[in-house]
């Protein structure tokens, strides 16, 4: 009974905000995340944290968690089967559907010098790409490495078709280079771009364009904070939009394909996908700097240091705003439902919340 009581106590549907435009649905305790939260295509949420992989249902409740022999630093990727895949500075491991040890893949040399969180992406052949110290590895799931590229760079991005993989190259003295490969590992093409500090890829919705956020290792009149569009057919740059912050956020692509994205730690800025123009702007308090999310009704979600803020994603409109304890730190996660939002604030506490519809007309 006590436990059954000290759980439900954390999970009461709470209403707030002054006109009850927003309704958490519950909030549970489960310590300070790595990474944003991950829903799973059966709607449960994934947390990667220091010791390994938190699965919970739709209603909060902890259903298990798979610790990893080294520190998970990369999101999972879920297969229709019900497993999850996650990686680590050292290797790839698959997470049954209750928790159980799977599969493994292990990367023998255990490169260092590489990017600080390994990135891990499903794409073209249905292979896994891994990104881990030094290089690009493809590997086919539950089976073995098919091949893999030296001075791979980060990040890693698939576009919508699985047809490309997309890196980020770093060479000291000649810039950042974007490159596309297929499945064979071979290089479709590649584009220079002044040498970044640091980078940010999503592709678009339709598998056509790929968007870059980059912040230039000089800054100055002619580097700055940029968003690039490329043609992921041909590498082509349709349009760069330059800012005058020092910092970007990655670009969220929104459901109907315009680009969201955070600068300066304090502006939220909207973009034509199309021209790179500036939809809308808007000032904010003081943001983490982490990218906005869109919900399905067109609410925007932007994490602020102490704050929460809802736009309306058509007007930019602020909706409502809401402290939570120690901020937002990461990006929010979609449900399935492209309704809910959860997020985990900077004291621990994973949160699951709603704009009411009325709030988005």
């Amino acid at each position: 009974l006590l436990v059954w009581l000290a759980w439900s106590a954390g999970h009461q549907p709470t209403a707030a905000g002054q006109d009850g435009s927003y309704t958490v649905l519950w909030q549970q305790p489960v310590g300070k995340a790595a990474l944003p939260p991950a829903v799973s295509p059966w709607g449960d949420i994934y947390l990667v944290t220091g010791s390994g992989l938190l699965r919970l249902d739709g209603r909060g409740r902890t259903l298990w968690e798979f610790r990893t022999p080294e520190k998970p630093t990369g999101a999972p990727v879920f297969f229709a089967d019900g497993s999850a895949f996650i990686a680590t500075g050292r290797g790839l491991y698959e997470v049954k559907p209750f928790g159980r040890a799977g599969w493994s893949f292990n990367i023998v040399c255990g490169e260092k010098g590489g990017p600080a969180a390994p990135n891990l992406v499903q794409g073209p052949g249905d292979l896994f790409y891994l990104v881990a110290g030094l290089s690009l590895y493809a590997v086919e799931p539950r089976r073995n490495l098919v091949w893999y590229v030296g001075e791979a760079g980060e990040p890693v991005a698939v576009d919508a078709g699985s047809r490309h993989v997309f890196l980020a190259r770093h060479r000291k003295g000649a810039g950042t280079t974007v490159v596309a490969l297929d499945a064979a590992g071979r290089v479709l093409w590649e584009q220079g771009l002044p040498e970044q500090k640091e980078i940010y890829l999503a592709p678009g919705n339709n598998g056509e364009r790929l968007y870059a956020a980059g912040v230039p290792k000089t800054f100055d009149r002619l580097n700055k904070a940029s968003v690039y569009a490329f043609e992921a057919a041909t590498g082509k740059i349709l349009w760069c939009r330059k800012f005058n912050h020092r910092e970007v956020s990655k670009v969220t692509v929104g459901p109907e394909g315009s680009l969201y994205l955070v600068a300066g730690k304090r502006y939220l800025y909207v973009l034509d996908p199309a021209t790179g123009q500036e939809v809308f702007s808007t000032a904010l308090g003081e943001l983490s700097g982490a990218a906005p999310a869109v919900d399905g009704p067109g609410t925007v979600y932007v994490p602020g240091k102490e704050r929460l803020y809802a736009l309306n994603r058509h007007t930019g409109r602020l909706l409502w705003e809401a402290a939570f304890e120690g901020g937002i730190p990461h990006t929010p996660a979609l449900g399935t439902d492209g309704l809910t939002v959860y997020f985990v604030n900077g004291r621990g506490t994973l949160f699951a919340l709603q704009t009411n519809r009325y709030g988005v007309e």
